[in-house]
């Protein structure tokens, strides 16, 4: 009876048509290296218009409602980052996802899946919590599945109807997803309530073999006072895969090991190199939250404390939290803890070295405001992308860094231009961050001329950690950047000329100053917080003023903190104190504040008054192979950070077109960022380490896009764009939240038990 027919992994559509099945390597071993399972989706053009329907296929998935079938109602947390493809793309070009952009963002929902009989069809009712500052939705799912996936239907027989709808009004959003052995059908309807904001979305894909059929997307609507309108034409077959929009007519290959083919990876597994075991990182559990007799479910852990908005906002210092600890055959223990939280938080970065010659053609970001010995045209106070090419002897600039209210985008230049080394001789070296190598990064080059061994000069980056209150410091001295709490009130002010949020002394301060122009500051050891000269916290939370200051919607850090004045002391003159001395000492701290959850600290204490620490994300090394497919970095060795299964980060990036796949510029309409290659799954190119401890990296989840071919190519293999195809209309919509509506799920259910699921991991 409880034999499931709903697949959701199944359902997540792709346009071009299912690809078949990731062949894995015949396994040697009853291993997880060589049992986990891997997942391909195509990537298109056509994707945007059904993004939402991925995003509740992937919902649906990670609720695991085929595992819990009959078994009442239960919650089930879901990783709202891991399903949304726009969130995972826009923020991998930005240097912030360095650290707090990985963190968790967790989505409730009550799931409740039922089958009378095993000749009856599954259903499952799902509401889905969405709470925002000053605004809370459901969104109200229902599902049939009367047939399961097969070889000759991979769409299984059923129907998902969904509304999402706030406290009052109707449907903000409304649509179905329909699959049977002809193709699929999805409409949806999103905003336009009370306003000329929204769009609408129709598809229609029908099939014509196993291995073949046509369909059209049509979206239109008004977004910014905008309007827009996208049609779309496709067919395919076993090999080719043709869209046309009406102007633009493109055909690619559905080979996958074409070598002209695409292929980004946002999910990898790390695993020992010797037994195939995953490696896991004690980065956090499950915790809840009670107040005004209502249970919040979150998650506690290494970047800090998730918790759904409304709750946050009820949490102080000494707030008591209970962690959930499951077991198998039996329910939860609950185990109270008391939480010590502050507006800001200490990070420690500790130094490790290779040279400038090893570096070659590694990417880094660095701000520039001298514009004297840098190219003609440059604008100062921009963030620019370059790297050191060893065979010219001379630092290239690749394109200058956008930021916006959306994020930062690179907008590459189409001649990238020289710099020599000496430009940086001035200011005691580069200072920047690059993805490539975990983050910080100071090339020390005081003094240099125009020609430099890179063979003897260093490349210093750092090892990032959370500096917990025991290990704090108690005074810690600032040369440049160094904020108070006044300094930032006064720029983040509406209508303030100030230049800054630090203060006016150490902004952009690259000479030498003396003893007296050092910035002290005081860690408050009980309350894990910064303070100034004046005892106030260094903290400012402002969420909206810090967004109409585009450069710092982040948050806002301080320059390097260090403990004795003494390791500042200019090389060519003690009496002075240089902040590029500050790069090169083994541990440097920096202080970061701002309205989220990874700007801010937060830990719990057990029972004892001890504070729980999790597992800083684990630094691996990386040897990229040789081969076109790696680009500059072929045969370059790269720093990683793998803060648990499913999360390893920092392979670079770059952007491709949405509609020709092809690699372009960040600064052209319809681009995507995605990660520049993929770590085979092969057990010596795919190996990394950390030290002298190897381990095996595996991808999880991978997008593939189609390479582009001529479309005379297309046209040849007999595929013809369909015309006067039905597409579905607003007709055809179900309410599952109406009470009159024949798929009403009813009213959400109350649950007290702790979350069954999290994020596809049944717990008990």
């Amino acid at each position: 009876m409880n034999h499931s027919l709903f697949r959701p992994a199944r359902l997540a559509l792709a346009v071009a048509a299912a690809l078949p099945a990731v062949a894995l390597a015949a396994p040697g071993a009853d291993s997880p290296y060589r049992k986990d399972a891997q997942h391909s989706h195509v990537e298109d053009a056509t994707s945007r218009g059904i993004s939402q329907v991925n995003m509740i296929t992937c919902f649906m998935s990670a609720m695991r409602p085929d595992a819990l079938v009959n078994e009442g109602s239960y919650i089930a947390l879901v990783d709202e980052t891991k399903c949304d493809p726009e969130a995972r793309s826009s923020t991998g070009n930005s240097s912030s996802t360095s650290s707090g952009a990985n963190a968790a963002s967790y989505m409730t929902a009550i799931v409740n899946s039922t089958r009378a009989s095993n000749d009856d069809p599954m259903r499952v009712r799902t509401w889905i919590e969405e709470e925002e500052e000053g605004f809370n939705a459901t969104i109200y799912v229902n599902t049939s599945a009367s047939e399961a996936p097969s070889d000759a239907n991979p769409y299984g027989v059923f129907r998902l109807d969904f509304c999402g709808r706030g406290d009052m009004g109707g449907c903000m959003m409304n649509g179905y997803l329909e699959g049977g052995a002809d193709g699929i059908t999805y409409f949806e309807i999103e905003g336009g309530m009370g306003g000329d904001e929204g769009s609408t979305k129709a598809l229609r894909l029908t099939t014509s073999g196993e291995d073949s059929g046509s369909g059209a997307l049509e979206m239109d609507g008004s977004m910014g006072g905008t309007s827009f309108e996208v049609a779309y034409s496709f067919a395919y077959n076993a090999d080719y895969f043709r869209r046309s929009d009406g102007t633009q007519d493109e055909c690619f290959s559905r080979d996958a090991s074409d070598e002209d083919a695409g292929m980004s990876v946002w999910r990898y597994g790390l695993y020992d190199g010797e037994t195939g075991e995953r490696v896991n990182r004690s980065s956090g559990f499950p915790i809840e939250f009670t107040a005004s007799d209502k249970t919040y479910h979150g998650h506690m852990g290494y970047w800090g404390l998730w918790l759904p908005p409304e709750a946050s906002g009820q949490l102080v210092s000494g707030s008591t939290v209970q962690r959930v600890e499951y077991q198998p055959d039996a329910p939860p223990v609950k185990t109270d803890y008391t939480l010590l939280k502050a507006e800001g938080r200490l990070m420690k970065y500790t130094k490790q070295t290779r040279t400038l010659a090893e570096s070659d053609k590694i990417k880094f970001q660095t701000h520039v405001w001298n514009l004297d010995g840098f190219f003609e045209g440059a604008q100062p106070d921009r963030q620019y992308e370059m790297y050191w090419d060893d065979a010219a002897g001379a630092f290239k600039v690749a394109g200058v860094v956008e930021c916006g209210d959306t994020g930062c985008q690179t907008q590459t230049f189409d001649v990238e231009k020289t710099i020599a080394a000496s430009y940086f001789a001035s200011m005691g070296g580069m200072r920047g961050w690059s993805q490539s190598l975990g983050g910080e990064v100071f090339i020390p080059l005081h003094g240099v001329g125009d020609t430099v061994d890179s063979d003897a000069v260093e490349v210093i980056f750092r090892v990032q950690d959370l500096v917990y209150p025991a290990d704090m410091p108690a005074t810690l001295y600032c040369l440049r950047e160094c904020p108070t709490a006044a300094s930032m009130a006064s720029f983040f002010a509406e209508g303030s000329n100030e230049m800054s949020p630090y203060l006016a002394s150490t902004f952009n301060q690259w000479e030498p100053v003396g003893a007296d122009g050092a910035v002290a500051y005081t860690m408050d050891l009980s309350a894990a917080v910064l303070r100034d000269g004046a005892n106030a916290a260094v903290v400012f939370t402002d969420g909206e003023a810090l967004q109409t200051r585009p450069q710092f919607h982040w948050g806002v850090r301080t320059g390097r903190l260090f403990t004795d004045l003494a390791d500042a002391q200019c090389p060519d003159d003690p009496t002075k104190l240089c902040d590029h001395k500050v790069d090169q000492i083994d541990v440097y701290y920096q202080w970061e504040t701002g309205p989220n959850q990874w700007n801010q600290f937060a830990a719990v204490k057990d029972a004892a008054g001890d504070i729980v620490a999790f597992d800083a994300p684990l630094n691996v090394s990386y040897e990229v192979p040789e081969g076109a497919r790696y680009g500059q970095y072929a045969g370059k060795s790269i720093v990683l950070q793998y803060g648990g299964f499913g999360e390893l980060w920092g392979i670079p990036g770059h952007c491709v077109s949405s509609v020709t796949n092809q690699k372009v510029s960040c600064e052209g309409p319809e681009t995507r960022y995605v990660p520049a290659f993929v770590i085979p799954f092969d057990e010596v190119l795919g190996r990394v380490a950390n030290g002298s401890t190897q381990m095996f990296a595996k991808w999880l989840d991978r997008e593939i896009r189609f390479a582009r071919k001529d479309v005379s190519v297309c046209q040849a293999a007999g595929l013809t764009l369909p015309s006067g195809l039905t597409l579905p209309t607003s007709d055809s919509l179900q309410d599952p939240s109406d009470p009159e509506s024949d798929i009403y799920i009813g009213a959400k259910p109350e649950v007290d038990e702790a979350a069954r699921v999290i994020h596809g991991d049944v717990k008990y």
